[in-house]
């Protein structure tokens, strides 16, 4: 493979409305966590994720807001071609332990399974520290591959849920303790 990946934090002038339209990103969900009273519980799901162009424009803005108001984003860089991102906002919440919201982790689906995601992950971390947090809140897509994802990263179930943060009602809410990061 010819090239280098690099990864970098991002500015506002790093990022063009453009530059995820030929981003591959079809998330097929096959089995995803549910909650079921107090436990979590693997079932079947036929679910397809994929994001519209207009999705894709959306998303370079909203990475850019992120840093604006305090937070952080991240980039994957294959030459100069984006294959993957994160992004923390940069308000803090929480009353005993200060967190920070990862919004966004996404890995260009050409280029999963290659350690991207985990350097990605690492890097926001280091970037999160920044915040004076002391942890990342995640609401999270619950997938079994995601969540696997998160696990292998260190993460575990949230103790405490940030309402601020919540995607949805169907994710599944996820921690990373900010003193666990190398």
């Amino acid at each position: 493979m010819a090239g280098n990946i690099a990864i970098k934090s991002l500015k506002p002038s790093d990022i063009r409305p453009q530059m995820l339209v030929s981003f591959s990103h079809k998330q097929v969900i096959s089995d995803k966590w549910v909650k079921d009273g107090g436990r979590y519980e693997l079932i079947k799901s036929d679910e397809i994720r994929e994001w519209s162009r207009e999705k894709r424009v959306w998303i370079s803005q909203y990475l850019t807001d992120q840093i604006v108001r305090g937070g952080f984003a991240v980039g994957a860089f294959y030459d100069d071609r984006i294959i993957g991102f994160s992004s923390i906002d940069g308000i803090v919440r929480g009353e005993t332990e200060k967190y920070v919201n990862l919004t966004m982790l996404f890995v260009d689906d050409n280029w999963q399974r290659k350690g991207i995601g985990g350097s990605l992950f690492r890097q926001t971390c280091l970037c999160a520290q920044k915040t004076k947090a002391d942890k990342i809140f995640i609401s999270a897509i619950p997938s079994y591959d995601t969540i696997s994802f998160y696990f292998r990263m260190g993460c575990s179930d949230a103790a405490y849920i940030i309402d601020d943060f919540v995607d949805t009602e169907h994710d599944r809410y996820l921690e990373f303790t900010l003193k666990n990061i190398e």
